[in-house]
């Protein structure tokens, strides 16, 4: 079958058109794929590969006053962040005691580090209050910063009524500033600490129990190098709380005699 000469001449033209916007095509996506990775690397790789060697160990600042570890901040271009005040019993105020990021975390330059500066120790001594009013113990105690939670009435033969016989926890124990008190408040009658007869002659324990009130109902004799006759345990041992009339039980350094008690 004879071909057409004008048909093939006709295309010619349009396969040459079609190559042409083909090549067109292939260099548009070369240069858009071309600039997408251009993108990428001048807003991703690059900046990772900058900053990478930049990195800054964060150095160990407690123990640093609050002046001196902010001027170390700055001088190996970081930025002091939240700045909080906490006690602390072993730390002097004014020094950090701990900080976030911690030391040797490495981190961007400019990045804030949170600082925990020391307040002091909030360990208060509490008073010796003995003899006191009630009033001004209270006073005394609620201007050192603790809670009286409880008040306890007690006999002493000592102390007038309405005067501190004692705290718990004792006179001069340190404890943490807002920790609760309970204060020992003498009255002529109630309750009342036993005294202490360890030590003392059978004879001599005798008259403290009578002059307190209290009854000896038993005495039990071992075997010592205590002197004859020295009380070696009581009990209600000292201390504990007592009432007039309650019984105290000894026992005392010798051979049992043939009169007890």
């Amino acid at each position: 079958m004879a071909t057409d000469p004008n048909r093939t001449n006709d295309l010619k033209p349009k396969m040459k058109k079609s190559k042409k916007g083909l090549k067109i095509f292939i260099w548009l996506l070369i240069i858009i794929t071309a600039l997408i990775l251009m993108f990428i690397f001048n807003n991703a790789i690059m900046p990772w590969l900058v900053h990478r060697g930049n990195d800054i160990s964060v150095p160990n600042l407690v123990g640093m006053t609050q002046e001196e570890a902010l001027n170390t901040l700055k001088r190996v271009g970081l930025q002091p962040g939240e700045l909080r005040s906490i006690p602390h019993d072993t730390i002097p105020p004014n020094r950090v005691v701990a900080h976030y990021p911690r030391a040797g975390k490495l981190v961007k330059p400019g990045r804030k580090v949170d600082l925990d500066i020391s307040s002091g120790t909030n360990m208060v001594q509490i008073p010796n209050l003995e003899g006191l009013p009630l009033a001004h113990a209270l006073t005394t105690l609620k201007r050192l910063g603790f809670i009286v939670s409880r008040i306890d009435s007690i006999r002493s033969a000592t102390i007038p009524a309405g005067r501190v016989v004692a705290t718990a926890p004792p006179f001069g124990a340190k404890v943490r500033q807002g920790s609760e008190i309970t204060l020992s408040v003498s009255t002529k009658s109630g309750a009342f600490t036993m005294p202490n007869l360890v030590g003392l002659n059978i004879e001599t324990a005798r008259g403290v129990i009578a002059n307190h009130g209290l009854t000896l109902t038993q005495v039990k004799y071992a075997l010592s190098a205590e002197p004859t006759g020295t009380v070696l345990f009581q009990y209600p041992e000292e201390g504990m709380l007592v009432m007039a009339g309650d019984t105290v039980s000894l026992i005392v350094a010798g051979s049992e005699p043939k009169n007890k008690l």
